[in-house]
Order: C-alpha cells, then structure tokens, then sequence
C-alpha cells in the first residue's frame, strides 16, 4: 500500500451546548458525509440519520481500521494530538475523538464540538481515504463519566486504543473510567517524571487480564539502544562477557528537553536487560545522597550466584536533553570487557567497547530520535501484545521501592 503523502480538512462544524447529545454528533458527521458525496437516509430523529457505507462510488474510500481516543489536560496537549493526526501517513483511524478537559473560566457553555472529515491523499494514483475527527472541549466539571458518552460515539466491531500524552494517568479519574472500553493504550511514561510512585504506577496497567495492551513512547525510543547493546554481544568470543557482567551504570536526562525525564527510560533498559538474562531483585532501588538510585541484583550462572551493581545516575549537563545520556556495562574476572552507548545528539549515538581478546572499537552510529507521528503511527499497526516490554516493566516496577 502506497504511503498517504498530505491529509488535510475537508468539512467541518462546530457548535456549543450545555448537554451532549451523541446522536446529534451522529447526525452532524452523518450531513458532512452526505455533502461531500452519497444519498442521505433514515429517519429525523436525532441519531437516526445513516451514510452508505460506499459513499462516492469509486471516487473514494473511508478508513475502517480502528478508533482513536485522545484526551488533552492542556492546550498543548491539544495541539500536539491535532498536529500528530494530521500528519500520520501510514495508517489513519477511521474516527478520532479528541477529548480537551483544560479549565476555561470564560467558558460560557459546558461543551464545545467540533467534527470534522478529514482526507488523506497518496502519492499513487488511487482514490483518497476519508476518515472522521471528533473534537470536544469539556468543562471538567462536566467530564466524569466519559465512557458512557464516549461509547456512543465509537465506530463498531472496531478496536479502540486510548492515546494519552500526559503524565497524569495514574490518579485520573477520566482515565480510569476510559481505560475500561478500549482495547490498547498508548501512554508515554518519560511524561511520569522523577517521582518513583508515579512510574510505579506502570504496573498496575498490567495486573489485571482484563486490562488493554499497552504501547510505551519511551520504548520505543529505546529502540536503537536495545539493539546496540545486542549487538555488542553478537561475537562468538564476546559472549561469554553477558555471563561476567558486574556493574551497569545507566546515566539518565534529570528534566528533558521537554521538562519530562529520563528515569522511566532508565529504569525501561535496566528492566529489559535483567529480564532478557534472568536476573533477579536483592533489594529494590535506594536513592544516594550524591542523586540518583543504586541497587544490587543477581545473576545465576550455574550453581553458582553472581552480584551486579546497579546505578541510575541523574545527568544535568547540557548534553543530557532526551532520555538516556549513556550506558555502560562492566564485565570482569575470566571474561572482562567494558561496553559502552552515549547519546552526542538528537541522531547520533557513540558506542565503544573493549573486551580482553579484542582491542577498543569505537564507532558513531546514526540514530534518529522518532517523532511523535512516527510513534503514534507505529503503535497504531499493533494490535497484540508485547510481551518483551511488559517484562521489562515487570521488572523495572518490581525494583522501585
């Protein structure tokens, strides 16, 4: 399938009111679709208006993948979901409901709506696709309960992921109530901060079965520093250094170039190492004096045991504006080598590594921090599970204290 090259507006209307009515909204996107191609019918009744679902013939095509819900706590948050749907080009969600619960002392009405059809063109020669944005601006006082007015609203028999950029999930009420309807959730933990109990609060996502999968911006920033780290023990004759390890020092973004943190991404790399080797929790996580969190782990080699010293080092410098500054692993005794990953910039990272049959390699490697459009993208294609990562929060979870 051809990638979409622009989306862009094609209808829209907006109007106030102080008691949402979801038929109504039905309605409303129900005349865009009728203007813009396809025969009206149904009743007059409020929500009894119905589009055929090949409206235009052949001229164009409606999106049928999957709902989205997106919930701002702040203007910016609010922009950032309208410009990443706006510009994703891989895969578009057939509805969008955007959720804006910012205070508004000037607010005159309860709800402002704002429903709009958007349309997505390819580079190809081939009919556009079509798909739905549903924007409504809610005085909190009003905003409880949304899963019984967002479920109306959802298209049928299609998945429903719950994006939510903010850190403020783990004692929102609105999340808890919308986190019950979906079937995904796509969360950045970086958002969490500094603050052990609120990333703490990962774990809970995943205890109950019943609970939706659960996708991680932050994991997936980790990406390329998952596979370097791999790739370090690729070589036959520098394997045997993963049963030698003593020491992992992992320095993280104490505030981020968007006043969010590198502590979860942290504690994200140390969980999918320790999982990945089957290593095991002495004793949780302690904050040094000095800053930061040390904590000793164990390995089983055999029958025999082998502690590693853990540290999470906070890093201030100017250098340290995204997630991780750098990573560094100590191997000693039979098998010893040091391997080390440090972020210079937003697309570069410098990996070096020694071991005692090889002599210092260092080399930089290109690796382009994703956009928030190209990780919306990404965790809208899965559907499933990822079980690699919920053991790493398994894991980074069981550490803090």
């Amino acid at each position: 399938m051809s990638q979409i090259s622009e989306t862009k507006p094609v209808l829209a209307t907006s109007w106030q009111t102080d008691a949402l009515d979801t038929g109504a909204i039905h309605d409303e996107l129900t005349r865009l679709w009728v203007e813009v191609g396809g025969p009206r019918h149904g009743g007059n009744a409020p929500g009894e208006m119905v589009a055929d679902s090949h409206l235009g013939g052949g001229e164009l095509m409606r999106a049928n993948t999957l709902n989205l819900i997106a919930v701002a706590d702040n203007r910016q948050h609010a922009d950032l979901i309208t410009d990443t749907i706006s510009h994703l080009r891989d895969f578009l969600p057939s509805r969008t409901i955007i959720f804006v619960t910012e205070r508004d002392e000037q607010r005159e009405y309860a709800w402002d709506v704002h429903v709009q059809l958007n349309e997505g063109y390819r580079e190809a020669d081939q009919p556009a696709f079509r798909f739905e944005t549903i924007t409504i601006n809610a005085d909190p006082k009003v905003s409880g309960h949304l899963a019984s007015l967002v479920a109306p609203l959802l298209v049928s028999e299609l998945p429903t992921f719950l994006w939510w950029p903010s850190g403020d999930f783990a004692n929102s009420p609105i999340f808890q109530d919308l986190v019950e309807i979906v079937d995904r959730l796509i969360v950045d933990s970086a958002q969490l901060g500094n603050e052990a109990t609120a990333v703490a609060q990962m774990r809970s996502l995943l205890d109950d079965e019943d609970d939706p999968w659960m996708g991680d911006f932050t994991w997936l920033r980790l990406a390329p520093w998952r596979q370097l780290i791999a790739q370090f023990f690729d070589p036959p004759n520098v394997q045997p250094c993963l049963g030698t390890i003593s020491q992992i020092t992992i320095a993280y973004a104490q505030t981020r170039r968007d006043q969010s943190s590198g502590f979860a991404a942290a504690l994200l790399t140390v969980g999918w190492l320790a999982s990945r080797l089957g290593w095991e929790i002495i004793e949780p996580l302690e904050q040094r004096r000095a800053g930061g969190w040390t904590a000793p782990l164990q390995a089983k080699d055999g029958g025999r045991r082998r502690d590693i010293q853990l540290r999470l080092v906070p890093d201030q410098s100017r250098e340290a504006r995204f997630s991780l500054r750098s990573v560094e692993i100590i191997a000693i005794g039979e098998a010893e080598g040091t391997f080390r990953i440090e972020r210079t910039d937003m697309d570069d990272l410098i990996t070096s590594s020694e071991t005692a049959n090889a002599p210092l390699v260092s080399r930089m490697v290109y690796a382009r921090r994703p956009e928030n459009v190209e990780m919306v993208g990404e965790e809208l294609q899965r559907f499933g599970p990822d079980r690699i990562f919920e053991d790493a929060i398994r894991f980074a979870t069981r550490l803090l204290p």
